[in-house]
């Protein structure tokens, strides 16, 4: 086995190929790359479908060249693409097809992620959440059932851009098979052999897939033959020795070189690689000819829902990473040192960067109408049952769950709250009288009631995210949602709910109330533009919710962690009106409104008094992130 630790003074040029419409012909051998018979190297950036608007995609790949990369790698989501079972939506921010063209059309190569397991932070990993509804399916096993489910989706990924790959034409020059397999494989790969014989009989480009430290690089049984097995977060000797006998004849290929890392709540907002460190983990990859992709080109926000969790620990609604492009779209000082560096060292002459997208400040914005959340309830349950439904029994995918249980004698004696995932909001007659959260410790799910007739209980519950690491069949039970649980009353347990479905994906119906808040409320003000550009609301003035601007929704906030700020796209705002409710489910602020700025705020986080990743018996955990 030859030795991968080769210095060279100068790293393999660019191959001069482009696409442009021409079949190419893409090989992996020789400890190298090749376009047409030229050694090349894959100098790509990451960014993700769901995280990045439609709208910007050509902007972020004219970026990506500017910087000097000549490929970009792209996550795409299951759970976005198949939102229901059996139905497919390649259209709006999933348009997979589109985002290949404009590749193609800027002279950039393309790799594509697209699980069926991601990661990524984001919810569940990708997986949908309609797998759950099937509870003797294991996740990521060669369960027949899920194997189908995930031979539907490739085959369905596969239809849309088939064309488009390297070897017709296209810009698609490598796909890769699940993520990180290894944390989880526990010796058994069956699953992971049976995905790769679905994606060999959809696609002829090479296929790889990546790992971190995992039994699988000095295990050989471990291993798919045929795969090129990626080494994320590789940067030193040590691990280049280590994987070289799991890369054989395939060149070296990073697929994850972190600009940060992921920040959950409760947490400071992460910055892992100052750009110095960055440098010299790139200038060692050049050094020793590795492709590689940096992880990310720009990363985004998780808008809506769609974050993930690691264990029990949501993470933060911005993805911004310390990308080299930031949130709002615009270059970075990091940005401009890879773009010095690739330039000297791969002897390139990228062209130069688009300007910066325009981001504005807004004076403040006085959220003067509100109404209680309870006063959105449609007028029957969405469900009667004896024990409490959870949110997949309810075809919810996100979003929060209310359950009702009424009382005409009144409630006396200790509530106890059993697993609700994740964040419940406990009211009596309309009162916020309790929250229960994991990370607040068990005392928190405990409630002494003493009300007099008539009752209403209330137990709204907060879906934060579903875990996205690491998601096996042992912890797929973890991605359940709602009052899962159950929960007691003097000791005895408590049947007979109505539960109310509350996806909220906007805010529909909104009365203005003259009542005053003494729950969750929501609120709405609305405010003028003369001309839209992206903005950062400061939301120092609140607590723990959920801000939507024109319908859209902006995703979580909550003073417990780093991030004070949501990113409002300049696509989302408009000339003229517009609107924007925010709900809140703690108390009301002190003064209701937001301003807009030009930059992400920070604050000192509150932690948790109980470490929610790391509550569970541990897995591997990819350091990967």
């Amino acid at each position: 086995m030859p030795s991968y630790a080769f210095a060279q003074a100068q790293a393999t040029p660019l191959a001069a190929a482009a696409p442009d419409g021409r079949p190419h012909k893409f090989e992996a051998r020789d400890h190298r790359f090749w376009i047409d018979g030229q050694p090349t190297l894959i100098v790509a950036g990451e960014m993700h479908f769901g995280r990045v608007l439609p709208e910007d995609w050509d902007l972020r790949i004219r970026q990506a060249k500017a910087m000097g990369l000549n490929a970009i790698s792209f996550y795409l989501f299951w759970n976005e693409v198949e939102p229901a079972e059996g139905r497919f939506d390649f259209t709006g921010g999933c348009d997979i097809r589109r985002v290949l063209k404009l590749c193609q059309d800027n002279g950039m190569w393309a790799i594509l992620r697209p699980g069926p397991y991601c990661c990524a932070e984001t919810e569940f990993g990708g997986i949908p959440y309609w797998t759950l509804k099937h509870p003797g399916v294991g996740i990521r096993t060669d369960d027949p059932r899920y194997v189908a489910w995930s031979r539907r989706y490739i085959a369905a990924v596969a239809g849309q851009i088939a064309d488009l790959q390297v070897t017709r034409g296209g810009p698609l020059l490598m796909v890769q098979v699940e993520n990180e397999y290894g944390i989880i494989a526990d010796g058994n790969i069956d699953y992971l052999k049976s995905l790769t014989q679905i994606f060999r009989e959809n696609f002829e480009v090479p296929l790889f897939t990546c790992d971190p430290t995992t039994p699988v690089w000095g295990n050989p049984a471990l291993r798919v033959p045929g795969l090129i097995y990626g080494r994320n977060g590789l940067k030193d000797d040590r691990v280049l020795a280590q994987i070289g006998p799991a890369v054989g004849d395939f060149p070296v290929y990073v697929p994850e070189v972190y600009t940060a890392w992921f920040s959950g709540w409760g947490e400071k907002i992460a910055k892992r690689y100052p750009i110095e460190a960055s440098l010299k983990w790139l200038n060692y990859l050049l050094d020793h000819n590795a492709s590689f992709c940096i992880y990310p080109e720009f990363g985004g926000t998780n808008y809506g829902y769609l974050n993930g969790c690691n264990w029990y620990l949501p993470v933060q609604t911005s993805y911004d990473y310390d990308a080299p492009i930031d949130e709002a779209g615009r270059i970075t000082p990091r940005y401009r040192a890879y773009r010095e560096l690739f330039t000297r060292r791969l002897k390139i002459a990228p062209p130069e960067p688009p300007a910066d997208p325009p981001v504005i400040s807004l004076p403040p914005i006085a959220l003067d109408e509100s109404e209680p959340l309870l006063g959105l309830l449609q007028s029957a349950p969405t469900r009667v049952s004896d024990r409490p439904v959870s949110m997949e029994d309810l075809d919810q995918p996100y979003g929060f769950v209310l359950y009702r249980k009424r009382f005409p004698e009144g409630l006396r004696g200790r509530l106890e709250i059993r697993e609700a995932m994740d964040y419940a909001v406990v009211m009596v007659n309309g009162k916020t009288v309790g929250e229960a959260f994991r990370g607040f410790g068990p005392e928190s799910c405990r409630v002494d009631l003493q009300e007099p007739g008539p009752a209403t209980l209330d137990l709204l519950v907060y879906n934060l995210g579903r875990i996205s690491v690491p998601v096996s069949a042992k912890t797929q039970a973890l991605a359940h949602k709602g009052l899962v649980g159950g929960a007691s009353l003097a000791g005895r347990d408590l049947s007979g709910w109505e539960t109310y479905s509350l996806p909220f994906d906007r805010i529909e119906g909104f009365s203005a109330s003259d009542a005053r808040p003494v729950g969750p409320t929501v609120y709405r003000g609305t405010f003028p533009l003369e001309q839209a550009g992206g903005t950062f609301l400061d939301m120092r003035n609140w607590g723990m919710g959920v801000v939507w601007v024109n319908g859209h929704n902006l995703g979580r906030f909550w003073d417990r962690g780093g991030l004070r700020s949501l990113f409002v796209p300049a696509q989302w705002l408009k000339a003229g009106r517009n609107e924007i409710h925010i709900l809140e489910l703690r108390g009301a602020p002190k003064v209701p409104q937001v301003t807009g700025g030009t930059k992400i705020i920070e604050e000192p986080p509150m932690p948790f008094p109980l470490k929610l990743d790391q509550e569970l018996p541990a897995l591997p955990v990819s350091p990967g992130r």
